[in-house]
């Protein structure tokens, strides 16, 4: 309810006034309304018409408490209200309370006015707070403890700091007309400060040395001026807009990229020292009291840039790539970098191409675990580097260069393995430089297939933030203009390296959503007849097939999104499997509903005999092919010019292969190789997400349903250190430890007695990372598990067996109990779900009657949907299809809502494409790619939906929430259709505030503008405390304190073998001594061969070296000295906190991967040949487990150790297999 107030005086401000009303509405007949005190919100109206007093309005959460307070203090009340001498008078207000200012009051807690006054003179104070700049400097801190200065700028400028965005902020005005150039700083990304007195010149002196980049913007002081005239003019005015750079000016560019980290500001006095101490106080930053002394070395002079590129120029190109990565790693400078370049060349002498690059990429792991983490493993490398290591750049790559063991890289994908990976350069362009980084091994393509001898032709470009997370712009930042001078033209015009330039090529549409591309220069090929041909960009483009004067699509070549998007087929992940011919290749027909709408969108069949095909392709060449019972029913495909998904037809002869129009999306009639995506060989587990809770909850399903399932979820993580089975099923159920086999290895364990191993600290620490990841994603993402439910892929009942509303799902679990049946009304949904009716009731039917189709087959682990009825389910579900979607499925009944809550599907009309007015050329989807940057809403989208679905009374009905459930649609088409949301059609949110499970995870403690959730999610979030995380900092500190120092390799073998002969035996090691006596059943544990165990060393060494780059590689913390722990890699998580959980979850996957293909090439080489006895890959387990158990102390030693472990068991479960066989005959 509104009241409004007359006769305020003029010396009453907002915060006395509300001060004076807080202490009756705060006290009785109101305080029995709730136990906390009741919010309220005061406006006093602008002065007019040089009235005496001032009027304005107060609003009250409900009318019932208007009535009564106007009751006491209304007109005709023998109560009143007097404020200095001003007598305040209440009566009914004529305008209804405004909806946002009465929902922010009845979900904020009410915050003392006096405390907030305080806060707005403390800022106040901050903002006059303004230290003085006479220069600014950029440069490099050397390992003898010298700042030297590379590059410099005199000026009269400002040092102010923004408590809001917790940024300090440098303005330098330019000298006479021009713009302001501005340096701005996070607090977040300061590595250490300090602010001190130079002893030399007795110069106040800031320094910062940064985590990464600043950024350099400016703004015009035109701009300013015509906000003004505005302003007098009575006109709204418009927010300046600012422009990014990536350096400071045009002088600073050249070295920015290598020396933007160590920024020194020559202060004017010692006041602004005190000034710029204040200011840090405020931003929780401890400024030191130390000063570099300085130099000005020239150590990235322009003579000595021209020098390094002549040089990498004379290089083959995968050495100059890794000479290129050194360069921009912000470890070597350029004379440090030139004194390199005498060994470099003798080992390329030597050693050849790749061993060299190799080899440089193994000194770039090891200059960074030196370099930033010290040669004692210093625990703290905050403040100035005095324990870093001061070594000759020359004399470590002497040392890596004697310790290196080179494997060498398996390009053989022109062999008949169709898994072989694909090692991919990957080039990181920020705003101030470009990371390059690889090669890694990744999932191969059909495009990469096709040219595996180059595929150093080949690289991953991402665009990035420099923090490495996605770019992001303030409101205030023109950043089209930024993308198009910075993105776009390299997309335009490519990106140059000394001798060689990479030209945009294409991308797939999950690379798109990361803002990554590939791009490619010119290479010669030589073709399966031996005809040689120069291939570059065009020619990769044109080879794929045909894209115009298609008669299903004739659009398509003219709208360039979606051109991009059918090229895009070619470089999603896939494996190559099986040649079909020609003849059996079918053309069916796609089966409609009366207004046209597919039923069998994106989807065709395979015959039974085809799919055992492929699936026996795909495991050929798998490292332990998987003895399955039986075989996928369902494949997502790329095939010629095709994609979707074809599932198993019984009827269908031989092998052959149904498609049909709506999987066709160009011509490619060459192509003959059906590549796949994914084969569906297993049910994906159902989890509960936020979106979905926040649609089930305003269906009708109670909270407590949800808190429940949580619950359990916790229970179950909390107590899985209580066995080693427990802890075996947990990370079994969230993905955990796959590369390295931890479930059956330790199910092994628990089989042979052995318990928790809570005396390993390395398991604990392995656990403790395990538990953290399943209760983080409990806490911020509401990921619960429903049992007994499951994610199935769609596909159709061509058979035509099943009613409208009917589905069919079979789910056979691997290593369960049989074939289980869904029966009963069914839950049923697909993410993203955002629209109320994107939740859907069907009728699963149940164990298929012995006269139905699904008798015959049953399509496990799918979901069948009814091709009968008014409309598709899948496109009710979302706008669903068949072509790879996947569905949730439950029939968990308190799950399900009731029939009449149940809400009609959204109906919505495909999105325009925007089309151009000639053919699309690949400049064309260029520009799309830099436009999709600025202008991809999908994200903003769905977290705005979800935040006004909490705020609102009306919840997920609420009309901002339908209007962005239909803007959804179009933002989720935008990739195809090329016609972006505008940010501006987005409703804004109906509070400042935002609920508190939208507070970062990197928040700490309690933040204003957060105030406390009513709804489920919200409950759900404040029921889980995740515990300190101190295991990670522990693990971090051993692991430095533990890496082996080089050229300690040949000491160590020695010793190594050495306790071989003397037969070492940990007793203490409950672990060692279980297996010890199950290896014995076969072997004897005490043999060993000397030749062996070089051998299991040298690939010990390897390994650890690559276990190194992988945690160097995959940190989230934007610190330079910060490597993951031997216990994140191995379980597959990342502790580190991070503000975009899609980026810790792209990097988690990268990690997974990296492990995969590095488990993967270790047992290869320890597995024996098909005619080697099995007992010897036992004993080659054997030793390299003991050759871990011996190395338990150092990096790689323990994970390494759980590798030989399930070696050793998958093993002995191959040796009693064998048995069993020969015991039948």
């Amino acid at each position: 309810m509104e009241v409004f107030i007359r006769g305020i005086s003029p010396t009453t401000n907002t915060h006395l006034l509300k001060l004076e009303l807080a202490s009756i509405l705060h006290a009785s007949p109101f305080t029995g309304l709730g136990s906390d005190p009741m919010n309220f919100e005061v406006y006093l109206f602008p002065r007019r018409n040089r009235s005496l007093f001032l009027n304005g309005v107060l609003t009250l959460p409900t009318a019932d408490i208007g009535k009564e307070f106007l009751r006491l203090y209304g007109p005709g009340s023998q109560k009143h209200l007097t404020i200095g001498v001003s007598s305040v008078g209440f009566q009914m207000s004529r305008r209804e309370p405004r909806a946002d200012v009465l929902e922010r009051i009845r979900r904020e807690p009410f915050e003392d006015p006096r405390i907030a006054q305080a806060r707005e003179r403390d800022a106040q104070k901050l903002r006059a707070l303004d230290a003085k700049v006479q220069a600014v400097q950029f440069g490099w801190e050397c390992r003898d403890h010298v700042y030297s200065i590379e590059w410099e700028k005199c000026c009269s400028g400002s040092l102010t700091f923004d408590e809001e965005r917790r940024e300090f902020r440098i303005k330098v005005p330019p000298s006479t007309i021009g713009d302001t150039r501005i340096i701005a700083i996070r607090a977040a990304q300061i590595g250490w400060v300090s602010a001190a007195v130079h002893q030399g010149s007795k110069t106040p002196v800031i320094f910062f040395s940064l985590s990464y980049p600043p950024s350099f913007e400016t703004e015009s002081s035109v701009d300013d001026l015509f906000s003004a005239i505005a302003s007098i003019s009575g006109r709204p005015p418009n927010p300046p807009l600012r422009r990014k750079w990536s350096a400071f000016d045009e002088t600073h560019e050249p070295v920015a990229p290598y020396v933007s980290l160590a920024l020194r500001l020559e202060m004017s006095s010692l006041a602004d020292l005190d000034a710029f101490r204040e200011q840090a106080q405020a931003a929780h930053v401890r400024p030191d009291n130390s000063a570099y002394h300085v130099e000005r070395r020239g150590l990235f002079a322009e003579p000595l840039r021209e020098e390094c590129a002549l040089w990498a120029m004379r290089l083959p190109w995968t050495v100059a790539f890794q000479v290129e990565a050194l360069l921009r790693s912000w470890l070597v400078d350029f004379k440090e970098m030139l004194d390199l370049t005498r060994p470099i060349e003798a080992v390329l002498r030597s050693k050849g191409r790749d061993y060299t690059a190799a080899l440089l990429r193994e000194y770039i792991t090891r200059a960074k675990t030196l370099f930033w983490y010290g040669e004692d493993g210093a625990e703290d490398v905050r403040g100035p580097p005095t324990d870093m290591y001061s070594g000759d750049v020359i004399k470590l790559f002497d040392t890596v260069a004697a310790d290196f063991v080179y494997q060498p890289l398996n390009t053989a994908l022109h062999t008949k393995d169709a898994t072989a990976p694909f090692h991919c350069l990957r080039v990181t362009v920020t705003p101030t430089t470009m990371i390059l980084e690889g090669p890694f091994q990744e999932r191969s393509n059909r495009v990469m297939r096709q040219y595996y001898n180059s595929q150093d032709s080949f690289l991953r470009v991402c665009f990035q933030d420099e923090n490495r997370l996605q770019l992001r712009f303030d409101r205030e930042v023109d950043a089209r203009d930024f993308v198009n001078r910075r993105i776009k033209s390299l997309l335009l015009n490519g990106i140059e390296f000394p001798g060689v330039r990479f030209s945009f090529l294409a991308y797939s549409q999950s690379a798109l959503r990361e803002h990554a591309v590939w791009f490619v220069k010119p290479f010669r090929h030589v073709d399966e007849q031996g005809y040689t041909s120069l291939i570059d960009a065009a020619v990769i483009i044109e080879s794929l097939g045909c894209f115009k004067n298609l008669s299903w699509d004739p659009t398509l070549i003219r709208c360039p999104a979606r051109y991009g998007a059918r090229i895009s087929q070619a470089f999603t992940a896939t494996d190559s499997s099986v040649t079909v011919e020609a003849g059996a290749i079918i053309s069916g027909s796609d089966i409609k509903d009366a207004s046209g709408r597919m039923f069998t969108d994106g989807v065709g069949t395979i015959s039974p005999e085809l799919a055992q095909d492929v699936w026996h392709a795909l495991q050929e060449y798998r490292q332990r092919p998987r003895r399955d019972r039986t075989y996928p029913r369902a494949y997502q495909v790329r095939f010629q010019g095709s994609k979707g998904m074809l599932s198993v037809d019984y009827t269908l002869p031989g092998r052959t292969v149904v498609l049909r129009p709506s999987m066709t999306k160009f011509e490619s009639p060459d192509s003959n190789t059906m590549d796949i995506a994914r084969a569906f060989d297993k049910p994906a587990p159902y989890y509960l997400n936020r979106p979905l809770i926040m649609l089930l909850e305003g269906l009708g399903v109670p909270y407590e349903v949800f808190q429940k399932l949580q619950d359990d979820a916790v229970r179950s993580a909390k107590t899985s250190v209580e066995s080693l089975e427990a802890s075996a099923r947990l990370l079994e159920r969230y993905g955990m430890g796959g590369a390295f086999r931890l479930t059956s290895t330790m199910l092994g364990l628990h089989k042979l007695g052995v318990g928790p191993l809570k005396k390993d600290i390395f398991w604990r620490q392995m656990m403790d990372f395990a538990i953290n990841h399943v209760l983080r994603e409990l806490k911020h993402r509401a990921r619960i598990p429903v049992p007994d439910s499951w994610t199935l892929v769609g596909v159709a009942d061509v058979h035509g067996y099943l009613e409208e509303g009917e589905i069919f799902a079979c789910i056979d679990v691997p290593n369960g109990d049989g074939l289980t049946y869904l029966e009963g009304r069914t839950v049923i949904s697909r993410s993203p779900t955002i629209h109320p009716g994107d939740v859907q009731v069907a009728r699963a039917i149940g164990h298929p009657p012995q006269d139905s189709p699904f008798a015959k087959e049953s399509l496990r682990n799918t979901v069948v949907f009814s091709t009968k009825g008014t409309r598709p389910l899948p496109i009710c579900l979302g706008g669903g299809d068949l072509d790879g979607d996947e569905y949730n499925v439950s029939t968990m009944p308190e799950l399900i809502p009731d029939p009449t809550r149940i809400h009609p599907p959204a109906s919505y009309e495909a999105a325009q494409r925007k089309l151009v007015d000639h053919d699309s050329t690949m400049d064309d989807v260029a520009e799309f790619v830099a436009e999709y940057i600025t202008s991809d809403t999908v994200g903003i989208i769905a977290i705005t939906w979800l935040i006004l679905a909490d705020q609102s009374t009306r919840g997920i009905l609420d009309d901002d929430c339908l209007k962005l459930a239909a803007l959804h649609s179009d933002a989720v088409d935008y990739p195809k259709s090329g016609r972006p949301v505008p940010i501006q059609q987005i409703p804004r949110l109906k509070m400042k505030s935002k609920p508190d499970w939208n507070a970062p995870e990197t928040l700490k403690g309690e933040q204003e503008g957060y105030y406390e959730s009513v709804r489920a999610i919200g409950k759900l979030y404040r029921s889980i405390e995740l515990p300190a995380v101190r295991t990670v900092d522990r693990a971090a500190r051993y692991q430095r304190r533990h890496m082996r120092a080089d050229g300690e390799g040949e000491a160590a073998l020695r010793r190594i073998i050495g306790q071989f002969h003397t037969k070492w035996s940990p007793q203490d090691d409950e672990v060692y001594v279980a297996v010890a006596d199950r290896v014995a059943d076969f072997i004897d544990p005490d043999r060993y061969d000397e030749n062996a165990v070089k051998a299991i060393w040298e690939l010990y060494k390897m390994y650890v070296s690559r276990m190194r780059a992988i945690c160097a590689d995959h940190s989230l913390s934007t610190s330079r000295s910060t490597m993951l722990a031997e216990e994140e890699a191995i379980v597959g998580t990342i502790v580190e906190k991070c503000t975009q959980h899609r980026k810790r979850k792209d990097l988690m996957a990268q990690l997974k991967e990296q492990t995969v293909m590095l488990v993967s090439d270790i047992r290869k080489e320890l597995e024996s040949k098909e005619d080697v006895p099995q007992e010897k890959t036992l004993s080659l387990f054997w030793m390299a487990y003991k050759i871990a158990a011996m190395e338990h102390k150092f990096f790689g030693g323990r994970s390494f150790g759980w590798l030989a472990l399930a070696g050793l068991f998958d093993t002995i479960k191959d040796i009693e297999a064998e048995k069993k066989v020969t015991s039948r005959r």
